[in-house]
């Protein structure tokens, strides 16, 4: 964990807008939840996770909830867009791996996995998850395992526990190699 007490709160600002991780986004597809979105936004940036993108077809922008979110979105880059397809080709030319977080026991296992290099969680709409356009277009679908009776977490939930697994390596192997 990265403190500044010792800094102005323009520098503690500075300092914490410059550690965004680059490596590291998020694309939300056709959300319609605007209080999981505003929480999904919370950790995002809590996690320090570099950009946003809030995919919905009709072109539809929540209203952000600044409870929900504590003000997050003012520190974070959003991007909107209406096509799916465009926002995941863009990511991919940017050399992005794109993972789908997926209720699919046949996806691989989040934490079995490598997230080195430049990596996307896509998360999906709240009662229907990812669409088959976004299951087709992503390089990998991971899911978490459920060892409870209920099959799925909330959105907001979910993507939590991902963005944490994803920083959790980036960071181990970041130590590990400034270690060395």
């Amino acid at each position: 964990m990265k403190t500044f007490s010792n800094l102005t709160r323009e520098e503690r600002i500075n300092k914490v807008m410059d550690q965004r991780r680059s490596d590291l986004a998020l694309v939300l597809e056709n959300l319609s939840e605007d209080l999981n979105i505003s929480a999904i936004l919370r950790t995002a940036e809590s996690f320090g996770v570099g950009k946003i993108y809030i995919v919905h077809p009709r072109g539809v922008h929540p209203k952000i909830s600044k409870n929900t979110s504590s003000g997050a979105s003012k520190w974070l880059k959003v991007e909107y867009a209406t096509s799916l397809k465009t926002c995941i080709n863009k990511l991919k030319k940017d050399g992005f791996k794109v993972i789908g977080a997926l209720v699919d026991p046949e996806a691989k296992v989040l934490w079995e996995q490598d997230f080195k290099g430049k990596i996307v969680i896509l998360v999906g709409n709240e009662a229907l998850g990812m669409s088959k356009e976004a299951q087709e277009l992503v390089d990998k679908n991971i899911y978490l395992p459920m060892y409870g009776l209920t099959e799925s977490l909330n959105v907001s939930v979910a993507a939590a526990i991902f963005l944490y697994e994803v920083v959790r390596q980036k960071e181990k192997n970041e130590n590990t190699n400034n270690s060395h």
